[in-house]
């Protein structure tokens, strides 16, 4: 209410010295400023005046309080997204890191395997080409088998009664290392 009559004494106040006013009209305007201002000095009107927010800044500045909480709250919410972020990073970075540590020995591995194949192949040539030859030498000496096979045998074969008396003879022989066998004793 004290703004409304301090601002009611400014307007009578700018209707006395506008230059379109009459002198009647300023007289009036001063007489209705001091009604309004109530015998208040003009000094301490402005001041007042100064004082005082008009209505339309008063609510512009709530406003602009409501939304600086609300810009606030955004900020607090986007600041705590971030940190989650940030987390989120630095577990993706460990797991990145645990990855490339894992894929490295993979990698040495899977080397070591290469190699350990290579020597596999190249004692497997070795043993392969030995075989060849050796199967080849097998099939040659087969063949060869197989030619005198099919030719009839020429030796004489001894005759039985021959190879008989040689292995009696071998028989009556003693054995090395085998006692004398204990003659027969005569009984009447």
């Amino acid at each position: 209410m004290e703004r409304n009559r301090w601002e009611t004494a400014i307007r009578c106040l700018e209707i006395a010295v506008h230059p379109n006013t009459s002198d009647e009209e300023a007289i009036a305007a001063i007489r209705g400023f001091r009604r309004t201002a109530r015998n208040v000095a003009m000094s301490q009107l402005c001041h007042a005046l100064s004082q005082a927010a008009p209505a339309h800044l008063l609510d512009r500045l709530d406003q602009l309080n409501q939304e600086n909480r609300e810009l606030r709250r955004r900020l607090a919410e986007a600041e705590d997204r971030r940190a989650a972020m940030l987390g989120d990073l630095g577990k993706a970075k460990r797991h990145a890191q645990k990855l490339g540590r894992d894929l490295l020995a993979a990698e040495e591995r899977a080397d070591t395997a290469e190699q350990r194949l290579a020597e596999f192949r190249g004692a497997y040539g070795q043993i392969a080409g030995g075989l060849q030859h050796e199967n080849l030498d097998l099939r040659r000496a087969l063949d060869e088998a197989r030619r005198n096979l099919a030719q009839p045998i020429h030796e004489p074969v001894a005759a039985f009664k021959t190879v008989l008396g040689a292995a009696l003879q071998r028989a009556d022989q003693p054995q090395p290392g085998a006692l004398p066998a204990p003659a027969p004793s005569w009984t009447a």
